[in-house]
């Protein structure tokens, strides 16, 4: 197979179905043309020299005798089979590079006159890739007259459709694997290997290998079959880290609940479903290991690669709360008059225009202060699976004559407890208001005082006009 011939000679070819509107409903049939097409140069060592020759790969999977072909070639026996009759176009592309690669080591031969020669194949393998490119391309691309797709294929079976199934209730159509566990948004083929959506190509790691699920469906379930109570309580402390929210159902430590939903099951087949997913679309991070003997142990890379990615997704929003949590719209003119006033007032002092543009900043820096309080406030907040995390198991099993009591317990901690070992001091909320009476009772000490004199002195002055009234009468 020279670099360009085959590849080119076949791209005329799809070219000309297009003009011709001329598309196949048998693969076999169409794979015979692409046999035709494909030229395979044999580097042929004889006795007398060494010579090249080209024949079709269709010619040679036709098995031409000692004498119609000059030698024997019966490597080509073992592939003949997904070569002219393949089940789909990946195995026939496999077993066309397996082929090539074969034919690529010299092989001796029994020649015409029983000579001995010595056969290998002189092309470029890698152009099988091109080729597998160019016809996955071609199959699935509209022309001006019709519309293609990996659902509406030029050629019937070339690749295997996508599974999908449809929603109930919105109607909306999503991919859906019935055997293994799969999110809607990730293209699987009916026979659950990943594949791409808009030509229906597998999808492979970087040894080639085509991407599929691991975990099943009912897997789930699986995880916590034979366990002890502390070992389920420890599994259930996990999930709760890992974002299990034990409020929204009737969470019992160290007790699964397998009909249930939306509990420990549901989670755990939802970090399956994102585990397959997350493996077919980073294949070289490792996500699942296969070959560990339980389910939990295929899980683990996948569980330790999520809780870094949450951590730091964690400490991303924190920083980005905490830088914008402060953001507040300065108070209005109107605000500002309204409570200075209120506070003046209450101190038996009347405000100026400079007393409103001098606690304007004030007011508004005790606002900024207070929503970062309300913001940590929120974030101190001690949920039920912080104390989940922090509680303990204990089993103070115990047998008394024929019977045995079981004593699987847990231990929480204190509310006081919890939050020092979490660092999530109680805090009290700001007060705007009081915060900025006590900020003018020091800063208008003087005026306030001088107020209160007055005040004191007038009190003073109808006091003794009063007194002196009913002296004046009684005298």
């Amino acid at each position: 197979m020279t670099t360009k011939k085959s590849k080119n000679q076949i791209e005329e070819y799809l070219s000309k179905l297009d003009d011709d509107k001329n598309y196949y409903q048998d693969l076999s049939i169409f794979i015979k043309d692409i046999n035709n097409l494909i030229q395979i140069p044999l580097r042929i060592k004889t006795p007398s020299g060494i010579t090249g020759e080209e024949y079709s790969l269709g010619y040679l999977l036709s098995l031409p005798s000692r004498n119609e072909l000059g030698f024997d070639f019966e490597s080509i026996m073992p592939y003949k089979e997904e070569l002219t009759n393949p089940e789909n176009f990946e195995s026939y592309i496999n077993a066309l590079y397996q082929f090539l690669e074969d034919a690529s080591v010299e092989k001796e031969v029994t020649g015409g006159v029983d000579d001995t020669y010595t056969i290998s194949f002189i092309g470029d393998v890698d152009v099988v890739n091109e080729i597998q490119q160019s016809i996955i391309d071609w199959n699935t691309e509209s022309t001006e007259e019709q519309a293609f797709s990996v659902d509406n294929q030029k050629v019937t079976g070339l690749v295997a459709i996508p599974q999908k199934s449809q929603d109930p209730e919105t109607g909306d159509i999503y991919f859906k694997s019935y055997d293994y566990y799969s999110g809607p948004n990730m293209a699987i083929n009916e026979s659950n290997q990943y594949i791409d959506p808009t030509t229906g190509q597998l999808k492979k790691d970087g040894q080639g290998n085509v991407l599929t699920p691991v975990f099943r469906m009912g897997e789930a379930t699986a995880i916590f079959e034979g366990l002890s109570q502390e070992a389920i309580f420890e599994l259930q402390q996990e999930l709760v880290s890992l974002g299990l929210d034990p409020s929204s159902y009737n969470f019992v430590p160290g007790v699964i609940n397998f009909t249930a939903k939306g509990n420990e099951v549901d989670f755990v087949a939802q970090l399956m479903t994102q585990a397959n997913d997350a493996n077919a679309m980073f294949p070289q991070l490792g996500l699942i290991d296969k070959n560990a003997p339980t389910s939990i142990g295929k899980l683990r890379p996948f569980l330790e690669w999520k809780k870094g990615i949450d951590e730091q997704t964690n400490s991303w929003v924190e920083s980005l709360t905490e830088k914008f949590a402060g953001e507040v719209v300065p108070p209005s003119e109107a605000e500002v008059k309204s409570v200075v006033d209120q506070l003046f007032i209450e101190r038996g002092i009347n405000p100026t225009a400079r007393d409103y543009q001098k606690y304007a900043s004030i007011f508004s820096n005790l606002q900024i202060e207070a929503a970062n309080r309300a913001a940590e406030i929120e974030k101190n907040k001690v949920t039920l699976g912080d104390v989940i995390g922090l509680s303990k198991s204990y089993n103070t099993t115990s047998q008394v004559g024929p019977y045995t009591y079981g004593g699987f317990g847990v231990t929480t901690p204190s509310a006081e407890e919890a939050r020092q070992q979490l660092g999530k001091p109680l805090l009290q909320p700001i007060d705007v208001t009081f915060e900025l009476g006590k900020i003018m009772d020091d800063l208008e000490a003087g005026r306030i005082d001088a107020s209160q004199e007055l005040v004191s002195r007038a009190t003073q002055a109808a006091e003794f006009k009063r007194n002196f009234m009913v002296f004046e009468e009684n005298f």
